[in-house]
């Protein structure tokens, strides 16, 4: 084993290591602000204060105390289950990728599973995006954990403080267990710094253990808020931490194509300078598999994100479609299903209009993505109406074009 392979080994180890001591330094930290916060404040000092607090005019307020430790165990016991169920899923669902057989060279990988999508993401020949590391292709989105040496679906992040891997299956749950505890420490850091700063007043006195857990909740007060509402913003723009880092590039979008591909009888367009902001779609290779199956490869602009389904229906898809689904950790997120034959997740609106602008140059062919969507459109709801849009899409590109051609 050379140098390098050993410490790329030597970090995974850590790596999951970490992944089991941090949750136990955490659990322990729940312990000690437990005792802390039920114990001596609200029992010693609130609910049955010493003779001594009596005489310094620390009457007993049991009311207060007794609603502080039922909010303090009602919330601890929402942020365990929260807890819970996240490493649940990810010690049995993580979402990681099946490895390949390392024998089989990348040209001779199976490409079956992909044969399920009308549409994914390729490289510049047309193929599936491959692991070197897995020796596997990989489903879109999916990307090479270091510390797992494995390609999981849709990956964040891989994070210590929640146990292991996000992903697709996780992520709903890591939001719901950043929101609870988040809820907590807030709800244990006002109370300490009220009762901390009346205690100094009054006695002059300021126990360690009280400082220990307002600086602690403070900390993770600021902590889990920033996850939480940087987590939250980068589920309404659809981007995993991962994708967040690559913004910019580039990708290779392979569509499958029915229809002619002889040239129809109409003179070629000219585009004018005054029209120079209609760009066409980058078609990098069209193949013919041998089954017959033809696909086209259309490369997208940078910064262009081929996921983008609007805030809310990026929010959903994580989240799920209602309050019950948003607070409760149960059910799966609905981006996990992967039931839809026209991609690994749904495209957004960037890869729907390059597949217009497609069919409007080549009137005689017609991408299946969009076909599909328009036989599920016919049946009625909200399939019509993505059914039109698609339609004004191909009518604004053709009256583009017709217009450069004057």
């Amino acid at each position: 084993m050379s140098t390098t392979d050993r410490t790329r080994t030597l970090d995974q180890k850590t790596s999951q290591l970490s992944s089991i001591l941090v949750p136990l330094l955490e659990l322990g930290g729940l312990g000690f602000a437990a005792y802390v916060f039920v114990y001596s404040i609200a029992i010693q000092y609130l609910h049955s204060p010493a003779q001594y607090f009596q005489d310094q005019v620390i009457v007993p307020r049991k009311g207060t105390a007794i609603g502080l430790i039922v909010g303090f165990c009602v919330l601890l016991m929402v942020l365990l289950l929260s807890w819970m169920r996240l490493l649940q899923v990810i010690w049995t669902n993580p979402g990681i990728v099946p490895v390949g057989n390392p024998d089989v060279e990348k040209v001779d990988a199976s490409t079956q599973y992909f044969e399920n999508y009308l549409t994914y993401i390729s490289d510049y020949e047309g193929r599936p995006q491959y692991c070197d590391k897995c020796s596997a292709h990989k489903p879109d989105r999916t990307h090479h954990c270091r510390e797992l040496n494995r390609c999981v679906r849709r990956m964040d992040h891989y994070c210590p403080w929640a146990g292991g891997i996000i992903s697709e299956t996780t992520h709903k749950f890591f939001i719901q267990f950043l929101f609870y505890g988040m809820l907590f420490m807030v709800f244990m850091l006002v109370p300490v710094a009220i009762f901390l700063a009346e205690r100094n007043r009054v006695l002059g006195d300021k126990p360690p253990t009280w400082i220990a857990l307002a600086a602690l909740s403070g900390i993770f007060t600021i902590f889990t808020g920033a996850m939480f509402f940087m987590t939250v913003w980068n589920v309404t723009i659809n981007y995993t931490t991962v994708e967040t880092v690559q913004r910019g590039g580039v990708h290779n979008i392979a569509m499958q194509v029915t229809g002619s591909s002889s040239p129809p009888q109409t003179p070629p367009r000219r585009h004018s300078r005054r029209n120079s902001s209609v760009t066409p779609p980058n078609v990098i290779r069209q193949i013919t598999r041998e089954d017959g199956r033809e696909y086209i490869v259309i490369q997208t602009q940078p910064f262009d994100h081929p996921w983008d389904l609007g805030s809310w229906a990026n929010f959903t898809s994580i989240m799920g479609h209602g309050p019950l689904e948003w607070f409760i950790p149960l059910k799966m997120s609905p981006c996990a299903q992967h039931t839809d034959v026209k991609g690994e997740y749904p495209w957004g609106r960037v890869v729907l209009d390059l597949a217009a602008a497609w069919e409007a140059e080549n009137p005689r062919r017609r991408v299946r993505l969009l076909s599909d969507v328009r036989r599920r459109g016919s049946s009625g709801g909200s399939g019509d109406v993505e059914r039109v849009r698609i339609e004004r899409r191909r009518s604004r590109h053709e009256r583009r074009e017709s217009g450069s051609g004057r």
